[in-house]
């Protein structure tokens, strides 16, 4: 028979059930970045060992060079792969927030960046959520920046600074780009980004439940 003290405790324990969007950023970039971040790993051990093993014998200056050369190249996996996770957590977040924009019949303003430049969609689509539902919890800035590391792995081949189609300079935020002028993210980078694009769905989404659908 169950104790019913361990049925209060059982009551007294809250029981988290993860929002949709972040069940399916899981699926479709966390749980791959991690596995592709782990096989690289395991890939750069199997062959440091074997550099090891084969460079006994050599000068330590030789066998330093062959295998700081080897760990550079999964270095460069690596940056592949935090580049490839934060465009697939912009491209999810652009996705959920089209969702929002279109449930409420809303129209996005077409604004303009300092540079003259209009703003990217998804930008634009937050700015009126936020005006229409409240500021959400993570600030727009924070979203600019992570749209200009997603445009310029897509676009600019990871520099820091580039034109864009229209002429117009775009730069990379400093605390994405290493001392060489390229974009680099780590996997620090790579969890807050999914843990603020999470953040600010899963409160746009709970405005959403207590806010009419539009008639528009």
């Amino acid at each position: 028979m169950t104790d019913l003290n361990e049925l209060d405790e059982f009551k007294d324990t809250a029981v988290e059930i993860a929002h949709e969007f972040a069940v399916d950023l899981n699926c479709l970039v966390v749980t791959n970045h991690r596995f592709t971040i782990e096989g690289i790993t395991r890939a750069e051990d199997e062959e440091i060992r074997s550099w090891q093993d084969a460079l006994a014998l050599e000068d330590a200056q030789v066998a330093s060079s062959v295998i700081g050369y080897a760990q550079n190249g999964f270095d460069d996996l690596r940056k592949a792969a935090n580049h490839l996770a934060l465009v697939g957590i912009v491209t999810r977040l652009q996705h959920w927030i089209e969702r929002f924009v279109k449930r409420q019949g809303l129209t996005p303003e077409k604004n303009r960046r300092l540079d003259g430049s209009l703003e990217s969609l998804l930008i634009r689509q937050l700015r009126i959520l936020n005006k229409t539902l409240g500021c959400g919890p993570v600030p727009l800035s924070d979203f600019e920046n992570l749209i200009d590391v997603r445009d310029s792995i897509i676009h600019a081949d990871a520099r820091a600074n580039w034109k864009n189609d229209r002429g117009s300079d775009r730069k990379v935020a400093d605390e994405y780009c290493n001392a060489c002028g390229d974009v680099e993210l780590s996997e620090k980078q790579v969890k807050d980004a999914v843990e603020k694009a999470i953040r600010q769905i899963v409160w746009y989404d709970e405005k959403l439940q207590a806010t009419p659908l539009s008639q528009g």
